[in-house]
């Protein structure tokens, strides 16, 4: 098995009584894209620091490759950042402040210095903007400056802290798309801090999603949208229902949950005993939308309710529905399938899905 390019062993962060990341447990790969995902004050931003070796460990190792890194200062570990704020030198040009951190490793000449960051600014697009200053960029041209600094180094690992929070809607996918093209170039291992799910579902191979200090699940993009491990997960993707209710059969033929609205079977195994609380969850877009009144399909699981209102975003609807026992559910479908309904505010539908397609999780 091969060692993981950086590690974290049980790593904890205190500030006095205040825990900040509890005793976290992650292998990072080499030539990996993984997202550190969370609500603000989840502990993401400190375990990227901890990474960067600006933030020492209150518990706990860090390691890069076999080495400890816990007592190495920031300047000789060879993972730079990416700040939220660009952090760049309104007092140097673009050329300068991208030949900076060059300058500080002294690994070249100054013609080597120059020739290095003029080739990554070429790279990221930027060439003719080389001696400009910084007040003199937009958004977007200083995002790719930062880049270009961190990249000239040629890092083993980069760290992203939100490198794409201060941008609007358009450039931010333009620059999640440039970021995924240069991982896929480079071969760098990426740590990519953010509060933005479709910034990780759209960039990492693996999503760390943490609340309150504490790893909450670590997957595939894939295994926490289609099977979220705690209902906190999947309340904050945000793409799927919760229905609770009681454990009442764990087997061989599966589980069945009951609540007010009837019993509802999941294939997934779970270790909640019988009698007690329980949830299941069931992604947005597995479920199947009909007329109340149309003939139910056989082998499904199903509640009714009525039409709350409708969301289009591009070919994509959201669809709300309110339940006789108050409780709502949402459903997404693709725009012409919807409209083959016709539905209006009000009317009666049912909504189904397959048992396998639900993941159970603690009440």
């Amino acid at each position: 098995m091969s060692v993981p390019i950086m590690t974290l062993d049980k790593v904890r962060k205190s500030y006095g009584d205040s825990v900040a990341v509890h005793s976290i447990d992650l292998e990072i790969a080499k030539g990996e894209f993984i997202a550190l995902m969370g609500p603000s004050g989840c502990g993401k931003t400190t375990t990227l620091r901890m990474l960067a070796g600006l933030d020492k460990p209150s518990a706990g190792e860090i390691r890069m490759w076999s080495r400890v890194m816990n007592d190495v200062p920031a300047w000789e570990r060879d993972t730079p950042m990416v700040w939220q704020s660009y952090a760049l030198f309104p007092f140097l040009s673009v050329l300068e402040n991208v030949e900076f951190g060059l300058k500080q490793r002294r690994t070249t000449d100054a013609v080597g210095r120059r020739a290095k960051a003029m080739e990554w600014l070429d790279r990221l697009g930027i060439a003719g903007m080389a001696g400009r200053g910084i007040d003199q960029l937009s958004g977007g041209q200083r995002q790719r400056v930062a880049l270009a600094r961190a990249l000239a180094l040629e890092p083993e690992v980069l760290l992203l802290d939100e490198p794409l929070s201060a941008l609007d809607a358009h450039l931010r996918v333009r620059m999640q798309t440039e970021l995924a093209r240069l991982h896929g170039e480079l071969g760098i291992t990426f740590v990519y801090v953010t509060h933005t799910q479709s910034e990780a579902f759209a960039m990492a191979n693996r999503i760390v999603i943490m609340s309150e200090g504490r790893v909450q699940q670590i997957g595939t993009p894939q295994d926490i949208y289609r099977a979220p491990a705690t209902r906190f997960v999947a309340e904050f993707i945000g793409a799927s229902n919760i229905l609770s209710g009681t454990l009442k059969e764990s087997g061989a033929g599966g589980i069945v949950i009951e609540n007010a609205l009837g019993r509802f079977r999941s294939a997934g195994a779970t270790g909640i005993a019988v009698g007690q609380d329980a949830a299941f969850v069931i992604a947005a877009d597995k479920i199947a939308l009909t007329r109340a009144a149309d003939p139910a399909e056989p082998g499904l699981d199903a509640v009714t309710g009525t039409v709350a209102a409708e969301e289009f975003i591009g070919a994509v609807v959201t669809i709300h529905v309110d339940l006789p026992d108050g409780r709502s559910m949402f459903v997404q479908k693709q725009q012409n399938e919807v409209g083959r309904l016709g539905l209006a505010r009000g009317d009666e539908v049912r909504l189904a899905w397959h048992p396998q397609d639900t993941f159970v999780i603690p009440g």
